[in-house]
């Protein structure tokens, strides 16, 4: 019997992942050039995390697409714009650097708390902070002292990276490899059609 790590999460179209990737090559010459290190996501691998499973073993994958399906069938297609750069847990201690979202942060969180609580129920483990949507483009290596990032987060504090209609909510398979992880999407589930910016 076979496990796999997984998450559940919101992809992104194609225009807003090449305005993410263009910010994090800027990001990550500044950074080099203060002396700090981090480990940046790939353009292929940009999206949203609704919920991360941890590991799942194969028999468990039906009752998560059964239990997802439904959910996502109920939830409207919405438009969702990024917009402005963040830190967790804040730009004076950083570990992870992200790209919030903006307008469609309201619709994504009703998403991500269905989601969670379904998910809940079938005994995965809870997550222990509140859902707050965002994309991780970059994680901080840890060092002494601590990078400040306060400087770089200020000034693109409210920079537009376009938007992107979320129109499903995905179940990806992530396999740990040695340049990175890889991920696989292994379900899919469509937002009900026609919600705003959804044509």
């Amino acid at each position: 019997m076979s496990a796999m790590r997984a998450f559940v999460a919101v992809p992104l179209e194609e225009e807003v992942v090449r305005a993410v990737a263009r910010l994090s090559g800027e990001l990550r010459r500044k950074l080099s050039d203060l002396g700090y290190a981090a480990k940046w996501v790939p353009p292929g691998n940009l999206h949203v995390t609704v919920r991360f499973l941890g590991l799942v073993e194969e028999p468990q994958l039906p009752a998560v697409t059964e239990t997802l399906g439904p959910i996502a069938g109920r939830h409207a297609s919405f438009l969702a714009t990024l917009r402005g750069l963040g830190c967790f847990p804040d730009p004076r201690r950083p570990a992870v650097l992200w790209v919030g979202l903006d307008e469609g942060a309201a619709q994504l969180e009703r998403l991500a708390a269905d989601v969670n609580q379904a998910l809940d129920a079938l005994g995965f483990p809870q997550e222990d902070r509140p859902f707050h949507p965002h994309v991780t483009i970059a994680r901080i290596r840890r060092g002494a002292p601590p990078p400040d990032l306060s400087g770089p987060v200020a000034e693109h504090a409210a920079v537009p990276l376009g938007s992107t209609v979320v129109r499903e909510v995905v179940l990806f398979r992530s396999t740990l490899r040695p340049k990175g992880p890889v991920y696989d999407a292994i379900w899919r589930g469509p937002l009900h059609p026609g919600g705003r910016g959804a044509g």
